[in-house]
C-alpha cells in the first residue's frame, strides 16, 4: 500500500484506526480499542477506531482531533510538514521527540522538493 503521510509524518496507511476504518474491519477495531486503552490508561471503545487520515476531513482518532501539529498545518495550507517554510518548527519538534521514527518520511519528502 501507498504512503498516506500525515502532517507530522506519520504513515497514516500503518495506522490501525486508518485501516480498521477503510477495511471496515471490526476485530481490528477491537483489538486496537484494547491495546490502546492499556497503553494510554484509558477507555477507548472499538467503534472510536475510525479514521479518514490525517489530511483528510472527517473522523480523526483521539488525540489526532485535536493535534497541535495537525491544526498548523492545515491552517498553513500545507501538504505536510516537509511542505512548511517553518519546518521544522518547535511544535514540529516536540513531537518528533515522541515519534522519532516519523522524521524520516518527511526528511524524504524534503529531499525531493
Amino acid at each position: 500500500m501507498a504512503k498516506i503521510i500525515a502532517y507530522c509524518g506519520i504513515n497514516c496507511a500503518e495506522c490501525p484506526a486508518y485501516l480498521a476504518h477503510k477495511n471496515d474491519d471490526d476485530e481490528l477495531r477491537a483489538v486496537t480499542a484494547e491495546k490502546w486503552s492499556k497503553a494510554y490508561n484509558s477507555d477507548i471503545k472499538p467503534e472510536y477506531v475510525n479514521c479518514d487520515g490525517c489530511t483528510m476531513e472527517g473522523r480523526h482518532v483521539g488525540y489526532c482531533s485535536k493535534c497541535g501539529v495537525r491544526k498548523c498545518a492545515s491552517a498553513k495550507g500545507a501538504q505536510n510538514c516537509a511542505h512548511c517554510p517553518d519546518y521544522p518548527c518547535e511544535t514540529l519538534e516536540a513531537f518528533l521527540k515522541m515519534a522519532p521514527r516519523v522524521k524520516e518520511n518527511l526528511e524524504e519528502i524534503r529531499a525531493n522538493l
